[in-house]
């Protein structure tokens, strides 16, 4: 029987594992969509999400940044407000969200013609 810190040492070396963890979230995806369009404030990217808390909009785009996901430029004049935009390194991840998107798509699709949510 494998002991949690085998368990968790082998987790953590899991491609597949670190690159879910990176992007997992309630709300992660939808930061990082609308990022795509373009760099944004956060009170840009907090309207944009009504149903998103300050605090969670905050922890989850520090989040993104701890993983070079996303990058937050502070302006040098006091009273501009801080934006945020995908990371060079963030970009590599659009194919992945656009997979995703797709898939995700095709999905519904299924659902709602078989009116089966567990399918």
């Amino acid at each position: 029987m494998a002991t949690n810190s085998v368990i968790h040492r082998e987790r953590n070396r899991c491609p597949l594992y670190t690159a879910i963890c990176a992007i997992q979230g309630r709300w992660k995806p939808m930061i990082f969509r609308r990022l795509g369009d373009g760099s944004l404030g956060f009170g840009e990217l907090s309207r944009s999400m009504p149903g998103i808390t300050i605090k969670v909009l905050r922890q989850q785009l520090r989040e993104l940044e701890a993983d070079h996901l996303v990058t937050r430029s502070v302006p040098e004049k006091r009273g501009l407000q801080v934006k945020y935009r995908i990371s060079t390194h963030g970009q590599t991840l659009a194919p992945v969200f656009e997979t995703l998107w797709t898939w995700g798509t095709l999905h519904l699709a299924h659902i709602e013609k078989t009116g089966d949510r567990s399918a």
